[in-house]
Order: C-alpha cells, then structure tokens, then sequence
C-alpha cells in the first residue's frame, strides 16, 4: 500500500512510511527550518561575530601605531633638543651616589673626612643619560638663571644652586673644572666675576658656585647680603680650559687649598658620577676643621667608592676636635699620602702662594711640569682691583737713588707721568698709558668696551689682540699657547713701558 501510495503522489516509499509512522503514534509534525543565510553565504550569526572581531582587531592596530607614532615624535624631539645646545655629546652618567645628609663639621674624623654639607644632598634630581666621558663644549651660553637654594658651607663661605627658569636641564653643558661668569648692576656699575663651577657635570637639573665672601670682594659681598632664592642672574658660560674628565690619564691627584677645591670637587663628583676605574687622590689643606669644604659629603663618597682617596691636613687645629695631620702641605706628606706620584697625572688649584710652594714639592718628588695643571684662586699676582674699589697700600718709603718716583700723599710710592701711549683701533680712540696701569684700566678710563671677568689672568675673557709694542704679563694662565702664538693679550695684566696698538 505504501508503494501504491508513492507511486500516485510522487514521493519516495520512505517518506511516505514515515509519515505513516508519526501520525499513528500521534508524533508533531516539525516544521521544516529554513536557514536564513546571511552575507557570503553565512548565517546573520557568524556575521556579526566576525565583524566584531575584526573591528577589535583594527582597533589594537590603530592603537598601536598611533604609539609607535607618538614615540617616534619624542624621539625626534629629545635629537632636535640635543642639536639645539651649544654642544653635541652632553657630558653625564646617573648619579648611583646622592648626596650626604649632615652637617660634621670637627667631628674629629681623621683624613679621609669630607665636607659640612646639609640636607640637600638627599636631593635626587634628574641626571643626564650615561655616557663614558663627558664632550668638549664649545660656544658661550648667555642668560639669566634662577637661584632655587642657597647653602653655608662656613661662616664665610656659601654654596648657590642656580637653575633654569623654566625648569628642566640646565641650558649649557660643560666639564668638570670650568667656570661660569657672573653679572650685575652694583652702585650703578656693572660687574662681572668669574666662579668655578663645583657640581658635577652628570648633574643636569641645575648647577652649582660655592663663593668665599672676599676682602674688598664687591661681587661677593653681593652675592652673599643680597642675592636669596627666586632672584634672576645674568651668566656667562662655560668656559676655562682647567678641566679633567678622565681620558687625559688613568689615575689623577688632586692638590687644592681652601676654596681651591670648587674646580676639584667637580671633578671628583663627576668622576664617582660616571663610576671612573681610575685611582683619584685628593690632598687637601685649610685653615681648620671649620674651614674644612664638602666634608661630610667627601666622606660619605670615600666610603662608596674604593678608588677615592682623601687627605687632609689643618693649618689650626689647636681647640678642635681634629685628630688629623696639622700644617701645611709638605714634600713629605705627598710623598706620604699619594704613593708613586711622579707617574701621576697632577692638577693643582688654590692660593698663589700655596700653589708656589706646591710646584716646588711637586719637582722635589720628580713629578714633571707637563703633567702638572694648575688653576690659581683667589687675588693673583698682578690682579687687577675692580672699578670702585679702593685698597690701602701700605706706606713706602722712596727707594734711595730712584729717578722719576715721588712719595705721594700717604706716603705711598707713586710712578712718575706716562711717557708712552696706546691706540684702541676699533674704538678709534688714543689715551696716555701709565707704566703701573693694565691696558684694561687704561681701557675703562678711556671709554673702550673690552669685556672682563676675574680681572686677575684667569678666565681669559678680557682676551684682545696686540697689533704692536711689547707688555709684560705677572699672570697669564688664561691664554692658551695658540693665543699666544697669534700675539693675544690679557688686558687686565699687560702692562707697557712703550707705545702699544690694541685691537678693540
């Protein structure tokens, strides 16, 4: 029948037997899904799932590109800042040693101790990436710098920490041992000095001057009653050429008396900074404990650093706790303290008088003079007081049998009238010139512009060209052997008995 039946209707034997089946076991009849198909064949389902999955993937790559993008851009602005500062290859290398907190002074530690420092040595600011050896800089830098801390190290000594206004690194580079200039408007004149940086060179958030309040010193007497925090100074720099940043030598000794060390404390935080395998010797000496510049932290950095090594010796040691070595710095106690120092590289800073007596100690131990850098503090021979400073010679009677010398009021000696004279070619201008007279107070007398700074041979800045005559220079440390070579002078030194022709 069932065959009977799929023949008259067309269907296959088995369909008809199943439906056969389900309706005598009262079975639904099911009705007949139809798949609704979606686009490409799929259902709506798939669809849609895999539109949200690709659309999340577009995402993340959207998002990751626009990263690599902004990192790109950042990288392209750090390179367009480095080319932007007055040198490529900024010296610096994280500073692994913050500063020492404390102030211990005489605390009766032996040789070795470092200096009165104080809380701002937990200070941590932002360093600059490391690098084996700092880079020479070249060019000036001139503006205005923020003082943003201010901090006795003595009674008479101060530290200034000086940053940019506008925050971030400082906006020069420089090497350890340089200096920068200052200036000012004091009693309506304008003057400049020259102070040596002692913060190190890894150190790029700010930098730093420690300045001795000096007799008749009228920029540090300012500096010290009238500068405080947020004031704006004028600066100059860097510039000085007394500089080690440790590729000239494997192994340097440092000899520094008073505030001499500035210059040498740069270095020494700079060479702990970039973590220098060198051996480094410090000798120090001053008039006591007290005296006694960055003593804590020179203590705290021998600790952390096996190469550093520290001597020192106090003038005046009687009623303090000092249980050191007293008086000055002798051959023996160099012999002493830095062991086969004739192989060693030597910079020596400090008064003119020490520093005299240090190169002759120097050449008793065999150290030879084209290892020996020297920087002189302090008034140098010949220096040059500044304008509006007045210092009180001594009384001298004439020298018997001298010609052309009359005793001036005071009894002071005093040179007879110029007998020669000196021709500023870019000024145009002629003015007589005293035998006792630098070029540079002959200069000011006369209205001829020529920049200065230490006013004492040092810094170099007060540089002019001589075009004819002949001077005389007591102190000369701020020429190098290539200006001398093209006739440069330093007009806070030269002096002349003859007719001179300067360019300026």
């Amino acid at each position: 029948m069932v065959a009977l039946r799929a023949l008259a209707d067309g269907k296959p034997p088995q369909q008809i037997a199943q439906e056969w089946f389900k309706t005598q076991l009262n079975l639904t009849q099911p009705a007949a899904a139809q798949a609704v198909e979606g686009p490409f064949g799929l259902s709506w389902f798939h669809a849609v799932t895999m539109s949200l999955v690709t659309t999340f993937a577009a995402g993340m790559l959207i998002i990751y590109l626009l990263r690599v993008r902004r990192a790109n851009a950042l990288v392209g602005r750090l390179a367009v800042a480095a080319a932007a500062m007055p040198t490529t290859g900024l010296p610096g290398a994280p500073s692994g040693t913050p500063r020492p907190p404390g102030n211990g002074r005489d605390s009766g530690n032996p040789p070795g101790a470092g200096s009165a420092d104080d809380a701002r040595k937990l200070e941590s600011p932002a360093v600059s990436p490391p690098e084996r050896h700092a880079a020479k800089p070249s060019g000036l830098w001139k503006g205005k710098l923020q003082v943003a801390a201010i901090f006795p190290e003595t009674p008479n000594i101060k530290t200034f920490r000086l940053r940019d206004p506008q925050g971030g690194r400082i906006p020069f580079s420089f090497l350890p041992g340089q200096f920068l200039t200052y200036a000012a408007e004091i009693d309506g004149k304008l003057v400049r000095r020259s102070y040596t940086i002692a913060s190190s060179p890894a150190q790029t958030a700010y930098v730093e001057t420690t300045i001795k309040r000096e007799d008749f010193g009228v920029f540090s007497d300012h500096m010290h009653d009238k500068i405080k925090v947020g004031d704006l100074i004028d600066v100059t720099a860097p510039s000085g050429v007394f500089t080690f940043q440790g590729s000239e030598a494997e192994s340097i000794v440092l000899i520094g008396g008073g505030v001499g060390i500035t210059p040498l404390m740069s270095a020494i935080r700079y060479l702990t900074d970039i973590a220098w395998p060198g051996e480094i010797f410090l000798v120090y000496g001053t008039r006591s404990s007290t005296d006694f510049l960055f003593r804590d932290e020179l203590e705290y950095l021998q600790r952390h650093h096996a190469n550093l090594h520290i001597a020192a010796t106090m003038a005046h040691a009687a009623g303090t706790s000092w249980v050191g070595p007293q008086g000055p710095i002798t051959t023996e106690f160099l012999a002493q303290v830095v062991p086969n120092i004739a192989q060693r590289r030597v910079h020596l800073c400090g008064p003119p008088g020490m520093m005299a007596a240090m190169r002759k100690c120097l050449a008793a131990l065999g150290v030879p003079d084209g290892q020996i850098e020297t920087e002189a503090f302090g008034p140098a021979r010949g220096a040059v007081p500044p304008p509006g400073a007045t210092v009180a010679a001594p009384a001298q009677p004439p020298m018997p049998g001298t010609a052309g010398v009359s005793a001036a009021p005071g009894g002071s000696a005093a040179v007879g009238p110029a007998t020669a004279s000196i021709r500023f070619t870019r000024s145009n201008k002629t003015a007589s010139l005293p035998p006792d007279q630098s070029v540079l107070e002959v200069a000011e007398s006369a209205g001829v512009p020529i920049d200065y700074a230490c006013r004492s041979g040092i810094c170099g800045t007060c540089r002019v060209k001589l075009l004819e005559g002949k001077v005389t220079m007591e102190v000369e440390d701020g020429l190098t052997p290539d200006d001398k070579a093209n006739n440069f002078i330093l007009a806070c030194q030269a002096k002349s008995v003859g007719n001179l022709v300067v360019e300026a």
